[in-house]
């Protein structure tokens, strides 16, 4: 081999590196970036056909990743199944085997928690009201229908009859896959069942 041929076959070997180490920065980057969302769009795409519910949404709190075999990952975890239509919100268990190399599912599992469990996610007709106010405050404030709404926690503060006066926090998801926080004060009159102030700041 000549000093031609050889500086070409280097120059090969250096373009080769550069290939690979290229193609293994960038599937890193879509575990760390892009692997999440497969996991949820793969659960609500089931959850939808196996509930006949084309509102439902996930949220997850909980992922834990771990290996099946040599051509397979798995995640799993804990989250919930939120039904707009139905103004619920059900505690599950889920469990989703991806092919590593094209991060194609091969296997979704999940199970909602035991009904005296799930009924403590159940909303109350508060709970319903205030979804109801908040969904059609921030659809025509976002100009979308595309909207769902998780409340975390609320409470009563006023002290004047005939009115209630929530104030809390929760989640909300407004056109896309993105959760954020969200702080409300809602004013109910009472006495004609009406919403006389809906306040509130998604925190992104």
């Amino acid at each position: 081999m000549n000093k031609h041929s050889r500086l070409l076959a280097f120059r090969s070997l250096i373009i080769s590196l550069i290939c690979i180490s290229a193609f293994s920065s960038a599937s890193a980057s879509i575990n760390k970036e892009q692997i999440h969302s497969l996991v949820i769009n793969n659960l609500q795409k089931k959850l939808k056909t196996d509930l006949a519910n084309e509102t439902v949404s996930v949220k997850l709190s909980n992922i834990e990743e771990y290996k099946v075999s040599k051509n397979q990952i798995g995640l799993k975890g804990s989250g919930f199944c939120v039904i707009t239509s139905e103004n619920n919100r059900l505690s599950m268990t889920f469990d989703v085997k991806l092919n590593s190399n094209n991060l194609s599912v091969a296997e979704i599992r999940y199970d909602f928690a035991e009904l005296t469990e799930a009924s403590e996610y159940a909303p109350s007709s508060d709970e319903e009201f205030l979804m109801k106010e908040l969904m059609n405050k921030i659809s025509r404030d976002f100009k979308t229908k595309n909207i769902v709404i998780a409340i975390d926690g609320m409470e009563n503060v006023s002290n004047i009859s005939n009115q209630k006066k929530f104030t809390g926090v929760g989640e909300v998801r407004v056109g896309s896959l993105v959760w954020n926080k969200l702080n409300f004060d809602v004013v109910f009159d009472t006495a004609n069942n009406t919403a006389t102030s809906v306040a509130y700041k998604i925190e992104k």
